[in-house]
């Protein structure tokens, strides 16, 4: 339905002095026997991260964008990697220690290349699931047709791939493992930025979610409908185990949306304990105007596929959070409400900061959160991003993804906020921790919790250009764990 609103090598052992304090609790202590204990406020601990180097490819390009856990002590990371200037999608198997599994795949990597050429280098998996049988299932996109030329071969395509607990791809799901939709024809538009290419408006694929009996929920874009339309609306698919669209979802299949004919920006969903699925994303609005805006948007479906009218307005909150842009990457349960991160700034900023804010579970903003309902992390004056949260047992909110202590370098960020959204100065005094990866341009941007609950894992790069865009660097995939002390 539619609605209108090579070899693994160890590159450093870093002990970065995180001082997490996961849980709030007070310790005290006695002065001598019998007298009354004395409450203090608890050292910071210190906790070690271990960064782990893992290059999917010698000389070109590697990322990792997205990671889960799966049975076993495995985790499985998303990205891509690059072969003579040809972008395949990837994914790796980590063992608990964040070292590549060689068992899997191709010295623990498995690819598959389903845009091949030169210089196709839109391919990539954004996200990754794993079915309750173990087989992994990634989803990204890639280019529509590798024989075009000029702006018609920046068109770009959805791609879900199963593989098998080997690292294969796994012959029953889709056609020969890939599932491809082709939802729109996509166009390419001028970049305002100098010497940068073209703005591409296709089919894409952001998140995956697992749903009950191992269906699946593909989070993605397409371009608008209408000749004269230039933007993209959210495109949300269900798919069966099999790889196979659900024709009882939505429209046969597929939900979309379209925020006040903005430019509509996909990214992650989750689901309620109830069945219902909330999906994030942000939404451009009036573009490259006087009045331009960017919303965070949350919006609820029921398990059919159709809007729940009791969230939001006919099922969608699209919320400017009183800045002039808010972008929201990810979404996370706490507790009934809802937490998101991204990033934003302010109406008078010019640079982003990292963002988080809460939502009440008719989608109503909660303003006992952070400050009025908002929390907004500047490092250090320059350009923050946050790409994905964890709610902590103690229902502390723990965030990854980049920050810039100066203006020529950007790190890896770790941030850590308190159930309400404050800054949890038990981290670093100030709640954000930095990890340098020796790159100007490095970056985290997947993040998830082991089982047990005794350590987080979370992957990026190490990013080689002082331009974090760019499509002749050798950026290398990074894995970091850190241990959860309670």
């Amino acid at each position: 339905m539619k609605s209108a609103f090579p070899r693994q090598r160890r590159h450093r052992h870093a002990h970065v002095n995180l001082g997490l304090l996961l849980m709030g609790s007070i310790l005290s202590v006695s002065a001598c026997s019998g007298e009354n204990p004395v409450p203090r406020t608890p050292a910071p601990i210190t906790l070690s991260s271990e960064i782990l180097s893992t290059p999917l490819s010698t000389a070109d390009t590697d990322r990792f964008f997205s990671i889960t856990a799966a049975a076993g002590g495995h985790y499985y990371a998303a990205g891509f990697t690059t072969v003579n200037e040809d972008s395949q999608m990837a994914v790796a198997r980590l063992r608990t220690t964040g070292e590549l599994d060689t068992s899997f795949g191709s010295n623990g990597i498995a690819t598959i290349n389903v845009a091949v050429g030169t210089g196709k280098k839109a391919e990539l998996a954004r996200s990754v699931v794993v079915q309750s049988d173990g087989k992994i299932v990634i989803a990204g996109l890639f280019e529509h047709d590798t024989t075009a030329t000029g702006d018609a071969a920046r068109d770009t395509d959805i791609a879900i791939a199963r593989f098998d607990t080997t690292g294969q791809l796994d012959q029953g799901f889709g056609t020969n493992g890939v599932t491809r939709f082709d939802l729109s024809t996509g166009v390419a538009l001028p970049n305002p930025t100098p010497n940068s290419p073209p703005i591409v408006r296709g089919d894409t694929a952001w998140g995956l979610t697992l749903l009950p009996e191992d269906s699946l929920l593909v989070i993605g874009g397409k371009h608008a409908d209408g000749a004269a339309r230039t933007d993209t609306d959210y495109a949300v698919m269900k798919l069966m185990k099999n790889g196979k669209l659900d024709t009882t979802f939505g429209t046969n299949g597929l939900v979309t949306l379209d925020v006040e004919q903005g430019n509509d920006s996909p990214r992650t969903a989750i689901v309620q304990p109830d069945g219902k699925i909330v999906v994030t994303g942000h939404t451009e609005i009036a573009e490259d105007t006087p009045n331009e805006v960017v919303t965070a948007v949350l919006f609820r479906l029921v398990s059919n596929g159709q809007f729940d009218s009791s969230f939001g307005t006919n099922g969608v909150v699209s919320h400017a959070l009183g800045l002039r842009i808010a972008e929201a990457y990810d979404v996370a349960l706490q507790g009934s409400n809802l937490v998101i991160a991204g990033y934003g700034r302010q109406a008078t900023a010019t640079t982003v900061d990292i963002l988080s804010a809460r939502f009440l579970p008719d989608g109503t903003l909660d303003k006992t959160y952070g400050e009025g309902g908002v929390t907004l992390i500047d490092v250090a004056g320059q350009d923050d991003r946050s790409r994905t949260l964890k709610i902590l047992p103690d229902q502390h909110v723990l965030i990854v993804g980049q920050g810039k202590p100066t203006a020529t370098s950007q790190d890896g960020a770790v941030v850590l906020l308190t159930p309400n959204g404050r800054r949890e100065t038990k981290l670093n005094g100030n709640g954000v921790t930095l990890l340098d990866f020796s790159g100007p341009t490095d970056a985290l941007f997947g993040l998830v919790l082991s089982a047990d609950l005794t350590q987080a894992m979370t992957v990026g790069w190490k990013g080689v250009n002082t331009q974090e865009i760019s499509p002749t660097n050798n950026d290398d995939a990074r894995v970091v764990r850190f241990p959860l002390s309670f």
